[in-house]
Formats: C-alpha cells, sequence, structure tokens
C-alpha cells in the first residue's frame, strides 16, 4: 500500500515506506488524530486505512476500512468547519455571579481617623523593638478579606507601622489619592486611604500584575531595598489571633510570641550543634504551613529565589524542595492563632469588648466605649467560634476553596477593568501552565521530590516517571 510523504509522525525510511515487517501495535492507532491535529487529511486517512489492513482480521475490510475512512475524514471536516461570519458569542447564562457586596466593617465613617483601643493584653510594645519585624500582605482582589486580615494583625498586637499590605492588582495606583478610581464592587477595589489614615499601615504597589512566584521575590527585592535581613509574610484570607488561653508566662500576644521566634532563630545558639561545632541554615519558619511565615533573606538568596516559569500552585513545592535538597531547614513554629477564612466575621469581635444584643453600635465611638472584655473569657469563644464558621465556608462540601476570589463581578466602565469570568479563566491558564513547568523540570508529577531522590542539578535533566495525555489529544478534545 502507498504511503504519503507528508505523514511525518510516522515511522519512515527515506522513500517514505515502512518496512514490510512491521508490527503496528495498539497506540499506533493514535496516529489518525495525531496527522488531523497536523491538518494532513489524506495522509490520516491513509494511515488509518493501512492499520486497519494489518490489525483487523481480512474477513472485517469490506465494512471496518470504509468505515474508518469516513470516520477520520468527518473528524477532519468537523475540526477544519468554515466558523459562521462574525463572532459567535458564548453562552453566560451559567456565569458565576454574585449580589452586591457591602463593606464589613460599616462602623467606620468617612469622617473616622483612629479605630477603637486595642484589647490592653495585646498592644504593641512601645517604644518599638530594636528588631525589625516588617509583615508583608500581598492583595489582588476581595477587599472585605483584606480589610479583616490587616485588622486582625492590629488587633493582635502587630505595629501597624510595620505592616505592608501589597497592592498587586495591576492597577498602576488606580486606587490610591488624591483620586481613586475604582469602586467597591470592582473586585481590585482597594481603600488605600482608609489603610493609611485610620489604620496605619503602609501601602505599596507592584509595578503590575506580579504571580505568586513574582510577588514572592518581590517581597525578597523589598527587604533588600529597604536592608531588611527578615521579614513576615501572610495571606490576605487569614485571621490572626491571640490565643487568649495560652499559659505561657508571662502572657504574650501574637506579635510577642512572633517576635521572640525571630528572636530565637537568628541567636547564635539556635541549630547549633555543640559536638561539632556546625549551625544549621533556616529558610522559613512555618506559623501555620505560609498562612504566616518568617522569612531568612539570606537563604533565599543561596538558592536562587523562586521560580517565576511556575507561576502559582507547586511554586512553593519547588521551592521548598530546593531547600531540602540543600539542606536548609524550614522549622514548625507557633504564635497563636491562625484560621483560612472564606468570608468576613463581624469585625467588632476583634476589638474584644463586651458586646451583647442589647448593644446598639452606630459608631466607632460606641464601640470604643464598651467595657474590656476578659482575657479568655465568654468573648473570646464567641471569636473562636465565628472564625470556625468562616473557616468551614472555605472547607465547604460543593464550595471551590478559592471562591472569595470572585465575589466581586462590577467595575465596568473604570479604568483596567477586566471581565470577572475572563480574568478567573485567564489565572487558571497560567496557572496549569505553571503545573506542567514543574512536572518538566523535575520529571515527577507530585509536591514529594524527596521521594524521587532528586537533587539541585536534577532539575530539567529527569525523564518523565508519569503518563501525561499528549499535548495534540487535548487540543483535538478541546476543538
Amino acid at each position: 500500500m502507498s504511503r504519503f510523504r507528508p505523514c511525518q509522525l510516522m515511522q519512515s525510511h527515506k522513500d517514505g515506506e515502512r518496512p514490510r515487517n512491521h508490527k503496528y501495535e495498539v497506540q499506533d492507532f493514535t496516529l489518525p488524530l495525531q496527522l488531523i491535529a497536523s491538518q494532513h487529511a489524506k495522509c490520516a486517512i491513509s494511515v488509518a486505512i493501512e492499520i486497519s489492513v494489518v490489525m483487523i482480521p481480512k474477513r472485517f475490510h469490506k465494512i471496518v476500512v470504509p468505515g474508518m475512512a469516513f470516520l477520520v475524514l468527518g473528524v477532519f471536516f468537523w475540526i477544519r468547519r468554515e466558523p459562521t461570519p462574525g463572532p459567535i458569542y458564548k453562552n453566560i447564562s451559567k456565569a458565576r455571579t454574585s449580589l452586591p457586596i457591602s463593606d464589613n466593617f460599616p462602623l467606620l465613617g468617612d469622617l473616622d481617623r483612629k479605630l477603637p483601643a486595642i484589647p490592653t493584653w495585646n498592644q504593641p510594645p512601645s517604644p518599638h523593638v530594636n528588631e525589625s519585624t516588617p509583615l508583608f500582605i500581598g492583595f489582588t482582589r476581595n477587599w472585605p478579606l483584606l480589610q479583616q486580615c490587616v485588622l486582625s494583625y492590629i488587633t493582635a498586637g502587630w505595629p501597624p507601622e510595620d505592616i505592608y499590605v501589597v497592592d498587586n492588582t495591576g492597577t498602576m495606583k488606580s486606587n490610591f489619592p488624591p483620586a481613586p478610581k475604582l469602586t467597591l464592587q470592582n473586585p481590585f477595589y482597594l481603600n488605600v486611604t482608609r489603610l493609611q489614615d485610620v489604620f496605619r499601615v503602609n501601602v505599596i504597589s507592584t509595578p503590575t500584575l506580579l504571580t505568586f512566584a513574582q510577588l514572592q521575590n518581590f517581597y525578597i527585592f523589598t527587604s533588600l531595598e529597604r536592608g531588611w535581613d527578615y521579614y513576615f509574610w501572610s495571606h490576605m484570607d487569614i485571621l490572626a489571633f491571640t490565643e487568649e488561653k495560652w499559659e505561657g508566662k508571662p502572657f504574650l500576644s501574637l506579635y510577642q510570641r512572633a517576635l521572640d521566634k525571630l528572636r530565637e532563630a537568628t541567636s547564635p545558639e539556635y541549630l547549633l550543634n555543640k559536638d561539632n561545632g556546625i549551625k544549621g541554615e533556616w529558610a522559613i519558619q512555618f506559623f501555620a504551613y505560609d498562612w504566616l511565615a518568617l522569612n531568612n533573606v539570606k537563604s533565599f538568596l543561596k538558592i536562587g529565589g523562586w521560580d517565576t516559569f511556575i507561576s502559582y500552585y507547586t511554586a512553593d513545592c519547588d521551592m521548598h524542595a530546593r531547600f531540602q535538597m540543600a539542606g536548609v531547614l524550614m522549622p514548625v513554629a507557633d504564635c497563636g492563632r491562625i484560621a483560612d477564612v472564606g468570608g468576613s466575621i463581624d469585625l467588632n469581635l476583634l476589638f474584644r469588648r463586651k458586646l451583647d444584643r442589647g448593644n446598639s453600635l452606630q459608631t466607632l465611638g460606641d464601640l470604643d466605649s464598651l467595657p474590656e472584655d476578659e482575657r479568655g473569657g465568654t468573648g473570646f469563644d464567641k471569636l473562636v467560634e465565628a472564625v470556625k464558621v468562616q473557616q468551614g465556608v472555605k472547607t465547604r462540601r460543593g464550595e471551590e476553596r478559592n471562591q472569595w476570589q470572585y465575589k466581586q463581578t462590577g467595575g465596568q466602565g473604570e479604568p483596567f477593568y477586566r471581565d470577572p469570568q475572563g480574568f478567573e479563566k485567564a489565572l487558571q491558564m497560567v496557572i496549569a501552565t505553571g503545573v506542567r513547568t514543574y512536572r518538566e523540570k523535575w520529571g515527577w508529577k507530585t509536591c514529594d521530590l524527596h521521594a524521587g531522590h532528586l537533587g539541585l542539578s536534577d532539575a530539567w535533566q529527569v525523564k518523565k516517571n508519569y503518563y501525561e495525555t499528549p499535548q495534540w489529544l487535548s487540543e483535538i478534545w478541546d476543538a
């Protein structure tokens, strides 16, 4: 049977012929599909017929061979079908929608410039300690969760002047005064005026929208620029608060316990082997995995920082595995309660006043005038229960873990407007590409690179140890 020279995916000799004694195998049935993907219809039909003749009993040829040819031809013309003139719009009837959101701290008025006093047991040290304790909190979407996160750290004793909210919206300071251009329903809305003038925290901006890995390198770069050897960073969809039933003496707030860990980890005796005098090296102190983490700048520089080609998911797998390969430690620490949440609690609970149903709170002054609750009392139990509810929102069966990221769907007509569904779709595509890059880099599908006995020099050198659906087949399926 004749062969066609365009059949480049076939094993061929210089004359385009396969050896007569070639034995086809089951995987050869994918050749016609590969050829269709390469737009070689004539070749695809030829290969399909040839494989059918060789592998299917002769008595079925009259039925199978024509059928195979028509099947391949039909698939080819379906893929190559002429598009309808003009744009064909997607069915958006099933697109995610959400109700307009409201600010989750309604007691705070536009003219307010001071927060209520925080609990006495959480007051930050005054004057400030000698150590630098910068805390980065990155923001891209969902102002209510960011506001909750920042307030939780402030009321847990973190000095506001040490908190750095990083505007990673990619809107080039459209949220900044004197003329903010984005409104509350816009996913990328950030109330910079409130953060700076009322919460008294710092707000810095990335030059454009950064991926997770790029943002991590931005933290390292900013620390270098400002002379910080160590820095803390936190996810924005968490709630941090002091463990009021902690039995340590003297009692310490969440901030003070984090500070103690910094002091311990930077002491000459930390990780020192007294037998041989060798001092171990650490890169990260995990307080609740990386929901809150203390990072050692020098260790990140030594290992080359974050791989920005691995954009989001598995970026941590790559970074942490490289630390393990280099013998750099990542200890687990504790400083209080840190909860991964999917929604907002009553933020008044964070100020630990004696709240009851009889309270009629209209202003921040009303909240500030209430007596302080007992440390570790029923008010603390209410706070814990409220947080648990929002933890459940994050993990509830049938709900997507990161649905908080697309709660806001407004902002049409504002600068840098992005269709929320399109933004989410593009984000998932970038995430998927990063995951594929991780797998190509290490030849390993999962996060446990140590199980593959891989070393730093093995990056990009190892064949895959797992089966992956070919890209051309995925493209046909998606067509």
